[in-house]
């Protein structure tokens, strides 16, 4: 489920830099929806009375969801290379998850919190992924077909998300989606549901170490809409297959 706003996404602030890992580059743009707000305080759709439009006034500490300066996703239009940004940081590893069907978007909990991401010299422990479909950030106004968003937090609760986008264009498979998919099939209308993953999950495994990447400061893209989320976009973007996306469609849909 991507968040709509009525104003768009705004285009990309000046201060979004560019981690060239390859010889060339090419435009993306970021954001990502992140917060322990449970999903059934609040609605995606713009004409439910609980839809974005209203999220800053149904709770007064969610004001920021309206009068932010920093407010998630926006449309990556132009960049600024920054050469101080080298490769991705990271030490992720194997670990026991559970999925769980948050009701709007689909959830992988690791039980025992994962490795870390560093940046700026701190560290964020691995907690969850989840998936939108479609994506909830665009490139030159382009929306992909679903995003990845991997949340992590430091000691102090600070949160810095790496997302990943994928298109189903090609029409091939992704590995990671097709591994999950089961579970997504699985926990399909069944409201905060959960499936324990057989085996570790290991999300090592989830980034293209040839990829560049695109960083900027944004927020939550849920209530509370919280400032000062870090936000690192790989900019290769991942192939999945049609099967693959509607899975991560499916998470409202009524069973028999």
């Amino acid at each position: 489920m991507a968040r709509q706003r009525n104003n768009g996404a705004r285009a990309a602030s000046p201060t979004l830099a560019l981690a060239i890992l390859v010889l060339f580059a090419f435009c993306a743009r970021s954001a990502s929806a992140v917060g322990s707000t449970p999903h059934s305080a609040f609605s995606y759709k713009d004409t439910d009375p609980d839809g974005p439009a209203k999220w800053a006034t149904l709770q007064e500490d969610w004001a920021t969801c309206d009068s932010g300066t920093e407010e998630s996703p926006i449309d990556i239009a132009e960049v600024e290379v920054s050469k101080d940004l080298g490769p991705l940081e990271q030490t992720y590893r194997a670990g026991p998850a559970i999925v769980q069907n948050r009701g709007h978007d689909f959830m992988l909990n690791w039980t025992e919190g994962n490795g870390k991401l560093t940046v700026g010299g701190k560290e964020y422990v691995l907690l969850q992924a989840h998936w939108h479909a479609p994506s909830e950030h665009t490139v030159n106004g382009t929306r992909f077909d679903a995003e990845m968003h991997m949340v992590h937090q430091d000691t102090t609760k600070a949160k810095a998300v790496v997302s990943v986008l994928f298109s189903s264009k090609a029409g091939k498979p992704s590995k990671l989606l097709g591994a999950l998919r089961p579970y997504f099939e699985k926990l399909t209308g069944k409201q905060n549901g959960t499936e324990e993953v057989k085996g570790p999950v290991d999300p090592a495994t989830w980034i293209n170490k040839a990829s560049g990447y695109y960083r900027y400061e944004g927020s939550l893209t849920t209530p509370p809409c919280t400032e000062g989320v870090i936000w690192t976009i790989m900019s290769k973007v991942e192939d999945a297959s049609k099967e693959q996306i509607e899975s991560l469609k499916s998470e409202t849909k009524v069973t028999s």
